[in-house]
């Protein structure tokens, strides 16, 4: 149903000729509000600037950043009400946004419009994700003055979402004006962040020397892995030893192993040139002492959903989360 509504949604909304009305933005908004929760996170594009394999990572001019976006029941706010948290470096600590997605239907301006709502004590929030009833306690008066000149237009182009601010709306104190850019998908979730001055130079960046392109995060999928070890590598003695959970998107998990060493299991999807369109999903295991190299490796099948790696004196085998 999922992939009929998509393509349902794709028909009807493919560059008309008139103007649509507020029954084909409501649809476009309830195909927005399906695609958009998750946990997205850019760690392919890292791999890619790096050079891709085993290469040693590059982190400039993008660097490690997972965002995650979970609908919020904050009627005084809005109806369609999403939270933001966003975070760098593989670091939850790090946080580099903390902000309220609120989406309308703007008839006259034929688009979803996107309020960027941002609290006024952020550093409370840090790891709220995973407890949003303290998100959905703040009220109207917990926000920053809501700027509707800073507000995101998005309409439907190329079977996803495009948004952008209008040009030289969003003036800050310094008198430079923000310009962020998004593109929604099914699977992704792209940001341009910058500001320019009066003469339209681009006079700040989220990521510095990124120039035209955006922060592309990927929608990750979290899988469960039970992990197995035989010592002396004799499969017959194997015996279950430690679950752990992590996303596909360059999740990581460290295991201290009972011969001293702290191992890490890695996931995440390898793009592959022949067809370039296709992704696999690549399981890696490291010594923590040598995170490039990794002590071995296997791969799955495009959007497989269980797969593992036995070498004897481990074996772990993981499954997507439904």
């Amino acid at each position: 149903m999922r992939i009929l509504f998509a393509a349902l949604i794709s028909l009807a909304f493919a560059a008309p000729a008139h103007a649509h009305t507020k029954a084909d933005f409501d649809a476009q908004l309830k195909l927005l509000s399906e695609w958009l929760p998750g946990d997205y996170d850019n760690n392919e594009q890292i791999v890619r600037q790096s050079g891709g394999g085993l290469a040693v990572t590059k982190t400039t001019p993008f660097f490690r950043v997972h965002t995650i976006i979970k609908r919020v029941a904050m009627p005084e706010i809005g109806e369609h009400v999403f939270y933001l948290e966003e975070y760098r470096d593989n670091d939850p600590a790090k946080i580099t946004r903390i902000r309220l997605y609120k989406f309308t239907v703007d008839i006259e301006a034929q688009a979803i419009r996107l309020h960027l709502l941002n609290p006024l004590k952020p550093e409370v929030l840090v790891g709220a994700h995973s407890d949003l009833a303290k998100v959905e306690a703040l009220k109207l008066a917990d926000m920053r003055a809501d700027r509707d000149l800073c507000d995101v237009f998005i309409r439907w182009e190329g079977n996803q979402f495009r948004g952008a601010m209008k040009p030289k709306s969003c003036d800050r104190p310094d008198k430079t004006t923000v310009d962020y850019t998004l593109t929604i998908g099914p699977k992704h979730h792209w940001t341009r962040n910058r500001a320019r001055d009066a003469k339209n130079n681009v006079v700040w960046e989220f990521a510095p020397g990124a120039g035209e392109d955006f922060v592309e995060g990927t929608k990750a999928r979290w899988f469960s892995c039970g992990i197995q070890e035989s010592a002396d590598g004799d499969m017959t003695k194997t015996k279950p030893y430690k679950t752990i959970t992590l996303h596909d998107q360059g999740g990581e998990a460290a295991v201290p192993w009972p011969d001293g060493r702290t191992l890490v299991f890695v996931i995440h999807d390898r793009a592959f040139t022949s067809p370039p369109d296709r992704e696999f999903p690549l399981f890696r295991i490291h010594d923590q002492k040598n995170m490039t190299v990794p002590i071995a490796y296997a791969y799955a099948v495009d959007e497989a959903e269980r797969f593992g790696l036995n070498l004897g004196w481990f074996y772990i085998r993981c499954q997507v989360q439904k």
